[in-house]
């Protein structure tokens, strides 16, 4: 009987610790989509970074990034995409449209669309990555068309969060994939550049 109840409280034990862990887990998570990590330039939502590589010139970059954008921007990745030529050297400038997922089962589909620029300039040593003109198309199946929403008015800290400090629904929803959508093409622009160097 006691080995039971011992077997029985190691079990609630463990459950209260996974519990925790979960939690703990949860917050480290979702530290990353709080206030300031959507920044505002000139009035505009962009994500801006310098991803290094050293001991590449430009020239050595710019072969990488215009590989990377060959094979990105294609579908299915993408619903669609279109290359810019830009006046400014080592510079490469894509248009992208593509699925936000926030669920797809056989019975339900909810994915709107994303749109973006984005701009990589090469440089000796690293390239610059910008994000921006990020606007979204929600349920545009509907019989009115949808909603059309630019970030701005919709991702920012002033618009995302509650008074509370808390992400809105709707709004948190479409900040979280935005950042997790920028951090994965950060993440692939990184690997591409540190590949077989």
């Amino acid at each position: 009987m006691k080995r039971i109840l011992i077997l029985i409280m190691l079990v609630v034990a463990s459950g209260s610790v996974s519990a925790q862990l979960f939690k703990k887990d949860n917050k480290v998570v979702e530290a990353q989509y709080q206030a300031g990590a959507v920044p505002v330039v000139n009035g505009k939502v962009t994500f801006e970074e310098l991803i290094p590589a050293e001991g590449m010139s430009a020239a050595e970059i710019e072969e990488k990034v215009n590989g990377w954008i060959a094979r990105r921007f294609t579908k299915p990745t993408v619903i669609s995409s279109k290359r810019y030529e830009s006046e400014q050297p080592h510079t490469a400038i894509v248009k992208s449209e593509e699925y936000i997922v926030f669920k797809k089962t056989a019975f339900v589909q909810n994915t709107p669309r994303i749109y973006y620029y984005l701009t990589i300039t090469a440089e000796d040593g690293g390239c610059r990555f910008n994000m921006s003109r990020i606007t979204y198309w929600y349920d545009d199946q509907d019989e009115k068309g949808g909603i059309q929403m630019k970030a701005e008015n919709w991702i920012t800290d002033d618009m995302a969060f509650k008074k509370n400090g808390r992400l809105k629904k709707f709004e948190g929803k479409f900040r979280r994939k935005t950042i997790d959508l920028k951090e994965k093409l950060v993440k692939e622009l990184t690997d591409e550049l540190t590949s077989n160097r």
